[in-house]
């Protein structure tokens, strides 16, 4: 067993063996929860039954970009598409100017990362991962995007995308917009402006970029619950990035770190393999400190399943 520390998530690593000798109440170290990192396919099940979530660490949120934003949003639920074009509506009333550039530049890109930054850290267990990426993204500036939003001439918003041609895939890789007061505005119409970036440069997919399949920590409920109004469905990040793959069984000791309720992508009930060639349907857990909570707000038509799992320090 090794106790390590995600990000201020305190994990216990254990071996499979271990894991299935810890049946019941957890009497173990003071830690969040129980991982069996890479679990083998052969114990999957037995891993299920004595209390595991087995899931990929990753996910990554996909959709078809369709051939306009006309048709796009027609395929969304009436009350995310009325967001929408309200969005993008307050967005221009409000003196917004978004501007797409076809590769990354060392301003632009130092702007939105100061951006980035302050959005991080406001959060609860913000992780600034693009920093650390800027040198790479522009040593690779040629197959990127940004999509950036001024007003009065300052950045207020921006993303940056991956132009993933081999794939007809434009990948959002970060995104992030400051504290304005029409915040919810802004961040639609920097997705809009993307989605049409992709389509202009002849991508048949769009992809919001890889999340931890934990809704609840690093990021919240409500990030699950935009993409999912938004059209995206999630699956495996292996399927769509193959250096972003690799499981986990997790078992929940205690929800202190995290949002309850905590939702937690999993495989479904059928099968952790692809369906029909595709990659497999995720189920959700719902992490709460109670049985009663509400899940409607979680459904969605691409889950195999919802469950209910109730975590009591």
């Amino acid at each position: 067993m090794d106790i390590v520390d995600r990000y201020g998530l305190t994990v216990a690593e254990l071996t499979t063996g271990e894991a299935l000798d810890a049946c019941g109440p957890w009497r173990g170290p003071d830690v969040d929860l129980l991982r069996v990192v890479d679990p083998p396919p052969h114990a999957r099940a037995a891993l299920t039954a004595a209390g595991f979530a087995v899931k990929p660490g990753w996910v990554n949120w996909v959709a078809p970009l369709r051939d306009s934003e006309a048709a796009f949003l027609g395929a969304l639920g009436a009350t995310e598409r009325r967001k929408v074009r309200r969005g993008l509506d307050l967005a221009a009333s409000a003196g917004l100017r978004v501007r797409m550039r076809p590769e990354l530049e060392e301003g632009p890109l130092e702007e939105f990362l100061g951006v980035y930054e302050t959005q991080v850290a406001g959060m609860r267990n913000g992780v600034n991962l693009a920093r650390g990426e800027q040198r790479t993204l522009l040593e690779r500036s040629a197959s990127h995007l940004g999509v950036y939003a001024y007003e009065a001439g300052r950045m207020v918003g921006g993303c940056v995308c991956w132009v993933r041609t081999e794939d007809s895939l434009l990948q959002l890789r970060y995104v992030a917009t400051a504290a304005v007061d029409q915040r919810g505005a802004l961040t639609r119409a920097l997705y809009m402006a993307a989605f049409q970036a992709g389509r202009e440069l002849g991508c048949a997919r769009m992809s919001l970029g890889n999340d931890t399949s934990l809704y609840g920590h690093v990021t919240s409920p409500g990030l699950y619950g935009f993409k999912k109004r938004l059209g995206f469905a999630p699956v495996p990040s292996g399927s769509v990035d193959p250096g972003a793959g690799g499981d986990e069984a997790d078992r929940f000791v205690s929800l202190r770190a995290l949002t309850d309720p905590a939702l937690l992508l999993t495989y479904g009930t059928e099968s952790a393999d692809s369906v029909g060639g595709g990659p497999p349907r995720l189920g959700l857990h719902v992490l709460a400190s109670r049985a009663d909570v509400d899940v409607a707000p979680y459904r969605a038509d691409f889950l195999s399943g919802v469950t209910v799992t109730v975590v009591r320090d």
